[in-house]
């Protein structure tokens, strides 16, 4: 009847149809085909964590019912919806539903058209600006341009749980990168963007770089306050400040430590002369941590925003980028050992619960086998009983046949007329049977009749009811 309204209104608008409405009416059929297979695969994935529906084709039809999958879903941690060509309406509905969900951790959207209305690239920044549990989103080749930008970098300026955002093969221009930058001076978890092929110019990318190896370093420097490595650095006035780093940050520490040379030529930078005796605190290699290194990357990262010639700048960056990369692979590398000793621990752990179940199981089997020896000498003795028993029941068995034969004879008359009533009665019952299954028969047709009358009834009412709406 929906349908039936549908064309009708169109028949009375009269217009005819571009090819490209053609398409889409033509998607949008099809996918209301798949929408009861996309309800079962989420009914189905109701309490996983991860829920993929990469290049499902789902588009802004399937996203809303995402959306409402995941808005009250309190399992679901890996969001990814990528090449679906999601665009405003998906994404708006899914942002509603973001707005209520407290267990999602990443989302992936790349490879939809999020960007091609403003409007859905805002929906979302608004909901990720107070979203407190959302690490991971990529919007990779999402058509977000520098209006968008503008949106992402309103976010970023009070986002405090985005740590990797992936905005690469998008047109975001100029005005869109400064605009990512200014946000990115004000927020201090970011510590991964990716900006590959976005058009946002060379400066743009070496600021945003010197701010996410800022807020890499500070991370670190924040996890450890009572490390040496941050002591160090914590004493140290030109990384003491390090929450506030950055371009425009601490001219009066630059200008005495261009005074005093690279690397702290003078008295009071971190590097030493070869050969000259380490000062007093001085960390030896074998205290030597991964926050320490940290400290020295800040160190060098303030050195490079204080130098003049731009070759002296090149090769500061060159070593805070060296310096990064090894923090980055011994992070990696420790992680590996950590989930190694876990997967270790884990088989371990599994290998002594099976023996000690197994050991558990031998104790109950031999107990059940002592326990089983014993009933069988007791049933052993039962079976003498119940055999002297048995002897004596036989001769009694004897004796009450006897006096059965004489009591035959007696019952042999009384039986001739208790079958005469009996055959009486049998035919009284088989009267009675069908009459009964003549009655059982009209009843069936009466419930019939009833049910037939019930859904007329209803077919009814509901037709009254759809009149009068």
């Amino acid at each position: 009847r929906r349908a039936s309204c549908a064309a009708a209104r169109r028949r009375r608008g009269g217009s005819r149809l571009a090819p490209s409405s053609v398409q889409q009416r033509a998607a949008t059929g099809a996918m209301a085909q798949n929408i009861p297979a996309l309800l079962n695969h989420l009914d189905a994935h109701r309490e996983s964590s991860t829920l993929s529906l990469a290049y499902a084709s789902i588009a802004d039809e399937g996203t809303v019912e995402v959306a409402k999958f995941a808005r009250d879903n309190p399992f679901v941690k890996y969001l990814d919806l990528r090449g679906n060509n999601i665009q405003a309406k998906g994404i708006t509905a899914l942002a509603n539903a973001i707005k209520l969900n407290r267990s999602l951790r990443s989302l992936n959207l790349k490879w939809n058209a999020v960007g091609r209305d403003p409007a859905g690239v805002v929906a979302l920044a608004d909901v990720l600006k107070s979203n407190l549990t959302i690490g991971h989103v990529d919007l990779r080749n999402n058509r977000i341009n520098n209006v968008g930008a503008r949106s992402l970098g309103e976010m970023l300026k009070v986002n405090t749980t985005i740590s990797h955002l992936d905005l690469s093969w998008n047109d975001l221009g100029v005005d869109g990168g400064l605009a990512l930058l200014e946000g990115l001076k004000h927020n201090s978890t970011l510590i991964d963007c990716q900006l590959s092929g976005s058009k946002v110019g060379e400066e743009t990318l070496h600021e945003v770089a010197f701010l996410l190896r800022r807020n890499r370093a500070a991370a670190a420097y924040k996890a450890s306050p009572n490390d040496t490595g941050a002591q160090v650095a914590a004493a140290d006035p030109q990384t003491s400040h390090i929450a506030g780093g950055g371009p425009g940050a601490n001219a009066g520490a630059r200008s005495r430590d261009l005074q005093a040379g690279p690397l702290g030529g003078g008295g009071g930078g971190v590097g030493f002369t070869p050969g000259a005796k380490a000062p007093q605190g001085a960390i030896s290699r074998a205290q030597w941590t991964a926050k320490d290194s940290s400290s020295l990357m800040l160190r060098l990262m303030m050195k490079e925003r204080e130098q003049v010639l731009p070759e002296d700048k090149l090769f500061y960056q060159q070593v805070a980028e060296h310096i990064d990369k090894l923090l980055l692979e011994s992070g990696k590398h420790k992680q590996g050992r950590t989930d190694g000793e876990e997967r270790e621990k884990l088989s371990t752990t599994g290998f002594v619960e099976r023996e000690q179940r197994y050991t558990k199981e031998i104790r109950q089997t031999e107990e059940a086998l002592q326990k089983a020896i014993f009933d069988k000498e007791k049933l052993q003795k039962d079976m003498a009983n119940k055999t002297v028993e048995l002897k004596r029941l036989n001769e009694g068995n004897a004796e009450a046949i006897r006096e059965s034969v004489a009591l035959q004879e007696q019952a042999t008359a009384e039986e001739q007329q208790l079958r005469k009533e009996l055959r009486e009665i049998i035919q009284s019952k088989r009267d009675l049977q069908d009459k009964l299954a003549l009655s059982q028969k009209d009843l069936e047709l009466l419930n019939q009749e009833n049910e037939r009358l019930r859904h007329h009834v209803k077919a009814f009412q509901r037709d009254v009811n759809e009149i009068l709406t």
